[in-house]
């Protein structure tokens, strides 16, 4: 069977999402001033673990732009058949671009455009691209067919002539990979040239910048990063956003060295000075103060803060160079800090498109409150689950997603304030008395008394929490979960109760904990609305 073709797949979902909406991909194009063997197998794990998605079924494309010192292709090992060295590339591709461009008689005008569109469709796509995994679709157009004329043929190539020549066909470039594969990453060569430009400033959407601890590679970083965010600015017809996320790349693993690269030797001086240790020698470049100024300053935001980002993302040399990639559809396995977990924790920010100074906690409440949204496209799901996920999208459309999931939060403790009074209003009748709080005084003293249980223990969680004692918290809440959902619960002690667990999962990162109690929130709100109003539905239709 063949499995190298890719004309009939779409960004939507391959071919049989030819009925739906197109959906077009995103280009990410990676970059480091200096270690291309680091940057190129992080883009190859990267490329891995993104075609993993959605089992296994997202096209991911990767293109070695470096076409200096091209080798993204050694990272698999079906590139290596005796036939594959032949195969074209991301030279000849355009080196057929210019040819036509060449030819006299097109009779576009100034319509570039058209003219863009016209030399691409007259290339044969799937003679430059090759699947490289069997077990995922992933795809490679490596830099181009290594012969003997390799070397000169890719120093004839003028990107600034093609560019002149045509200003569309870069964008046209990526637009029409964008409609093939969800994901299509560039290995940009280092240093900078026309090429970087090419690759930075005209085809990302987003741009992963990886940096070592020689000060050269953060000083060309920030100039390519500065460069190309001026250059959408100051364009019009490039006026689109540009997601920027740095990579730091240490070359070895010690906590210590890394500590002061990131936040200089002034910092660790400061910080042994109050530990009563010896001085800690000469000030020395901190990358995370630096980053964000350039950040900042590009983005137009006041300030910004990467301690979460830089806390998850770091990706050692020593562990990632010579790793080889899983074979078909395995799982990665590993340390927190090791380098495939560091890749995947770039993968959070970066493929829903957060910027890299939003908090993970943040990043992973939006993924809960979207994990709520596809729940409610199932026929099946529950009405209340449908009608909080209208709200929630009628949200994101208008607040930031954070501010969208707080909404959502406050709309589900007006439901619960509703569905109180609609219960006291159903219980209670003039010939009854009822204590202070609203409870028939034959029940308040034992409702009372388990209001005050479950307020110490409440309260001895908050003081777990801010003690930062995890694993006792951790322990707590899950045993407070069944009990602070149950219907005789007052709704003030109930909301408490549900952001102090909430808490809890968000600071261990366990989103799978946090999405199984917000359903089971849901679910018990939902029964019991149903029951206050009598078994009539709750959401017309």
């Amino acid at each position: 069977m063949e499995t190298n073709r890719i004309t009939g797949m779409s960004a939507a979902g391959g071919p049989a999402a030819g009925s739906q909406a197109m959906k077009t991909g995103e280009v990410t194009t990676f970059y480091s001033y200096d270690s291309a063997a680091v940057r190129s197998q992080a883009l190859a794990h990267a490329g891995w673990l993104l075609a993993g998605r959605k089992h296994a079924r997202t096209p991911v494309l990767m293109i070695d732009w470096d076409l200096e010192g091209p080798g993204l292709h050694h990272y698999f090992p079906r590139t290596q058949d005796a036939a594959a060295p032949g195969r074209s590339g991301v030279l000849e591709l355009f080196e057929a671009c210019r040819d036509r461009l060449r030819a006299p008689g097109r009779g576009f005008g100034d319509d570039t455009e058209a003219l863009a569109a016209h030399v691409l469709d007259s290339i044969d796509w799937d003679a430059h691209i090759e699947r490289v995994d069997d077990g995922r679709p992933l795809y490679l157009m490596r830099a181009g067919r290594f012969d003997d004329s390799y070397g000169e043929r890719a120093d004839r190539l003028d990107w600034d002539a093609l560019f002149c020549a045509c200003p569309a066909l870069f964008r046209s470039f990526a637009m029409h990979l964008k409609q093939r594969f969800v994901h299509v990453l560039i290995d940009c060569r280092s240093g900078r040239s026309a090429a970087t430009s090419v690759c930075t400033a005209l085809l990302a959407d987003k741009m992963v910048g990886l940096f070592t601890p020689d000060p050269r590679s953060l000083d060309g970083l920030q100039g390519v990063v500065a460069r190309a965010l001026d250059y959408r600015c100051s364009h019009e017809d490039e006026q689109r956003p540009l997601l920027v996320y740095p990579l730091p790349s240490p070359i070895d693993a010690a906590g210590e060295a890394r500590l002061r690269w990131r936040y200089g030797d002034a910092h660790c001086r400061d910080r042994d000075r109050d530990r009563d240790v010896g001085p800690a020698g000469p000030t020395g470049p901190a990358y995370q103060p630096a980053l964000e100024k350039l950040l900042s300053a590009c983005y137009g935001v006041s300030s910004v803060s990467l301690d979460s980002y830089l806390d998850e993302v770091q990706l050692p040399q020593s562990g990632l160079v010579g790793m080889a990639l899983p074979a078909g559809r395995s799982q990665v396995s590993g340390g927190r800090l090791g380098p495939v977990r560091s890749i995947e924790a770039l993968l959070e920010w970066l493929e829903p498109g957060h910027f890299p100074w939003r908090p993970l906690a943040e990043v992973r409440l939006v993924q809960a409150v979207d994990a709520l949204h596809e729940r409610a496209a199932d026929p099946q799901a529950p009405a209340l689950v449908r009608e909080l996920a209208r709200l929630g999208q009628s949200y994101l459309g208008q607040q930031g997603e954070l501010e969208a999931a707080r909404r959502i939060e406050q709309h589900v403790v007006a439901l619960e304030v509703g569905l109180h009074a609609m219960e006291e209003g159903k219980r209670g009748h003039p010939g009854v008395r009822r204590g202070a709080d609203g409870v028939p005084g034959s029940q308040a003293g034992a409702a009372a008394a388990g209001a005050d249980a479950l307020d110490d223990k409440l309260s001895r969680l908050q003081e777990l929490i801010d003690n930062r004692s995890p694993h006792e918290a951790r322990a707590l809440a899950d045993s407070l979960r069944t009990s602070i959902l149950r219907p005789s619960v007052a709704h003030p002690l109930r909301r408490r109760g549900a952001a102090m667990i909430k808490q809890v999962y968000l600071q261990e990162g366990d989103k799978d904990a946090l999405l199984a109690f917000t359903q089971d929130e849901v679910h018990s709100l939902e029964g019991a609305l149903i029951r206050a109003a009598g078994g009539r539905p709750l959401v017309p239709g």
